[in-house]
């Protein structure tokens, strides 16, 4: 399914005379659309591709809202006459298991302005994360674990 949407990526650039970037580019969500459609119509099987797609498509749009909100969230106090910062370090027991996924799973919550992940355990169980804004341990850990953590599973796994 892969080669097939780069295929159809280059026979869109193709045909509008001009192989750039951006003509690739939509090229491939158009081919993507293309497979999904014929897929969902039954004329072809089902993939693992066309759903991990989607995945990546979800997760990159939950970091992004995320982003902005951890974004607008500082912003505010830092021209706040009084800030609302409740830092604190909390323990979040891992589901992930393998280098990619908790690699890919502490880079985004490195990218989120206002936490960091800090070290994961010897046996590989917690991830300890600080954060800025931590109203109770157990919300916070909620927000990685059913947030970031489950999302990044779906789409590695």
């Amino acid at each position: 399914m892969f080669v097939g949407n780069l295929l159809l990526a280059l026979a869109w650039a193709e045909l509008q005379a001009s192989v750039t970037l951006a003509n690739l580019f939509v090229g491939y969500v158009l081919g993507y659309l293309i497979l999904l459609l014929l897929v969902r119509g039954g004329v072809l099987r089902e993939s693992r591709y066309v759903g991990k797609v989607s995945m990546a498509v979800g997760l990159a749009a939950f970091f992004l809202r995320e982003l902005v909100m951890a974004n607008l969230r500082l912003a505010r106090d830092v021209v706040a006459v009084r800030q609302n910062v409740r830092p604190g370090i909390i323990a979040v027991p891992l589901d992930a298991t393998s280098d990619s996924e908790i690699l890919l799973l502490t880079a985004l919550i490195n990218l989120t302005p206002g936490s960091v992940a800090l070290d994961v355990s010897p046996d590989r169980k917690l991830l300890y994360v600080h954060a800025m804004y931590v109203d109770t341990a157990d919300a916070a850990r909620a927000e990685i674990k059913h947030g970031y953590e489950r999302r990044v599973l779906l789409l590695l796994r």
